[in-house]
């Protein structure tokens, strides 16, 4: 797993390659646990790009977008390790107000919708599974989404009870669809190259050559495939 100099380097990393479409480190944590936890395998050839951003123009050189890439492939997989079953605990990374020493969630739980967003559809298929608890789960992040974007219809009193609870929520939500989505109960089988969904250890990310294979899987050259981006 990424030590805490690696996770400084990618909060570094993120901070100076991505533009304001792009994402920070608690984003991108929460943005990894909403595709793994997906009903249906989102690749990083399409979801490497909403993390730097909109443009490419602040990736400068191809050995940037390797050392950001090789970082954010292995943050992944390690989220993915925590979520194998059998998955009893699991921490999100969380932003901190260095004054006060307040949990921020905000914007961990904005990555977590980003990755929603993405295949809208299949939370769908959660929200109408007939599981009432992985339903709620859903419902109850949405909930906490819209409170973070200052957008909730929920009374004041609900938000400030939520917005204190959201720290300690947040874990058991992401632990209940995990558990839905490795149930079987999804409307079709996940394919069996889906590091998110295999027993065995997902991918280390190394350095990769233009020519190499793409880390994602796809079977493509890397320079054809997430390095064209």
């Amino acid at each position: 797993m990424l030590n805490d100099d690696e996770l400084d380097q990618l909060e570094s990393l993120l901070l100076f390659h991505t533009d304001e479409d792009g994402m920070l480190l608690s984003e991108f944590d929460g943005f990894c646990a909403g595709l793994i936890v997906c009903p249906e395998v989102i690749m990083p050839g399409e979801w490497l790009p909403c993390v730097w951003g909109s443009r490419t123009s602040h990736l400068d050189t191809l050995e940037d977008v390797q050392d950001l890439t090789d970082l954010l492939m292995r943050h992944y997989n390690d989220v993915v390790q925590s979520l194998m079953p059998p998955a009893l605990e699991y921490g999100p990374i969380y932003d901190q107000d260095n004054q006060t020493a307040e949990v921020l969630w905000e914007t961990w739980c904005c990555g977590f919708e980003r990755a929603m967003a993405l295949r809208p559809d299949s939370w769908e298929q959660i929200v109408e599974g007939g599981d009432e608890e992985a339903a709620a789960a859903v419902n109850m992040m949405l909930a906490l989404y819209h409170i973070a974007e200052g957008q909730s219809d929920l009374s004041k009193a609900s938000i400030k009870t939520l917005t204190k609870d959201a720290p300690d929520i947040i874990p058991n939500l992401v632990l209940t669809l995990n558990t839905w989505t490795k149930s079987g109960t999804t409307a079709a089988p996940f394919p069996a190259w889906a590091a998110a969904n295999q027993p065995q250890a997902p991918f280390h990310g190394t350095k990769v050559g233009r020519n190499d294979p793409c880390p994602c899987g796809s079977g493509r050259k890397y320079k054809r495939c997430c390095g064209s981006n």
